[in-house]
């Protein structure tokens, strides 16, 4: 506990409001969480925390509900941010401070090379991948004890490790050369940042859990992200990583629960986000079939294409692998019940 009252170089009050801000970002109470946010930013308008984490929720909304609509405000929010963050670095002489104003700089940098990857811009990405690097390491050389800093950084060396050997015109061999090296210094980073970081711990184990899985791991995986689904009870951004995993390992049962959970929590809280209901009825519809339940499997594929059916064009078009699978998986269910 001391080290926590240790760790952080700012006013009290904040660290503690952002604690509640996170924890209503986990439980997927977006509202509660977004107007704590604009209590940080009216209480400390000068301070780049308020704004930081009002777009950490907005991206975390997106991404829960697969939709772009709040990216001006998440852009503009991050960019109040990073503004903040260098205005007080030029006046700050304690080194913990400045490290955490470098732990913003960074973090906005990091934030906007993450939806650039989601959309498909992979050399914007990298540039402000790039861009962050250099304040995550001053932020590292200022204060050695700020973990949270290995979570960006984990992910970027990571992300090296999987990055092709070219991305449109640029040649990647020069930063990519070391994939194990990389690959291996990404993940011990995001195990830091989960055992150690003040305010990515949970973000962590869950890109963790999400990592390990890419790496044939998901047994060690399982562990650490059930903590997190027992604790959020009623978040879904869990259950979807988490039944990921138990099917990786075979283990549908218990797959099945989780999928029958989330099922439950997108047709009830998210009825016009057709891309999730599509993907959930697949997942549980899969894993029926596999526990030999074909007439279930059968309602559920037939559930993710009536949700497709009704996806705007552009949905569709993202859910196009997606709904092969929902077909071919559909007739073998139906197969199946024939033999019977």
């Amino acid at each position: 506990m001391l080290w926590y009252l240790l760790s952080t170089p700012f006013n009290g009050e904040i660290d503690s409001l952002i604690f509640v801000l996170l924890d209503f970002t986990y439980r997927e109470n977006y509202g509660a969480a977004l107007a704590i946010a604009d209590e940080i930013i009216q209480k400390y308008p000068q301070e780049p925390h308020g704004y930081f984490f009002k777009a950490a929720v907005y991206d975390y909304y997106m991404e829960d509900y697969h939709v772009d609509k709040y990216s001006g405000k998440f852009f503009s929010n991050m960019e109040l941010a990073e503004k903040k963050a260098k205005e007080n670095l030029n006046s700050l002489q304690d080194p913990k401070e400045r490290a955490w104003m470098n732990f913003f700089i960074a973090g906005a940098a990091g934030y906007r090379a993450m939806r650039a990857g989601r959309e498909g811009n992979y050399v914007v990405a990298l540039k402000y991948a790039l861009e962050g690097l250099k304040p995550l390491k001053n932020a590292l050389e200022e204060d050695s004890t700020l973990y949270d800093a290995y979570f960006p950084l984990g992910i970027y060396y990571y992300a090296l490790s999987r990055a092709p050997n070219r991305i449109g015109f640029i040649p990647t061999f020069l930063i990519s050369r070391n994939r194990e090296e990389n690959r291996e210094k990404g993940i011990n980073y995001l195990k830091i940042s989960w055992q150690k970081g003040r305010y990515t711990s949970v973000i962590s184990a869950l890109t963790l859990a999400w990592v390990l899985s890419q790496e044939g791991r998901s047994k060690e995986a399982i562990p650490i992200l059930k903590e997190y689904v027992e604790k959020y009870p009623e978040s879904r951004y869990f259950k979807w990583v988490y039944g990921y995993l138990l099917v990786k390992e075979g283990r549908f049962q218990e797959a099945e629960e989780v999928y029958e959970k989330l099922l439950y929590l997108v047709l009830r809280d998210q009825p016009d986000s057709p891309y999730n209901a599509v993907y959930v009825s697949y997942s549980l519809g899969y894993v029926k079939y596999f526990l030999g339940k074909f007439e279930d499997a059968l309602h559920l594929f037939t559930l993710a294409e009536e949700y497709y059916d009704k996806s705007p064009p552009k949905v569709k078009g993202e859910l196009k692998d997606i709904i092969t699978q929902v077909q071919k998986m559909k007739k073998r269910a139906k197969d199946r019940l024939e033999v019977k």
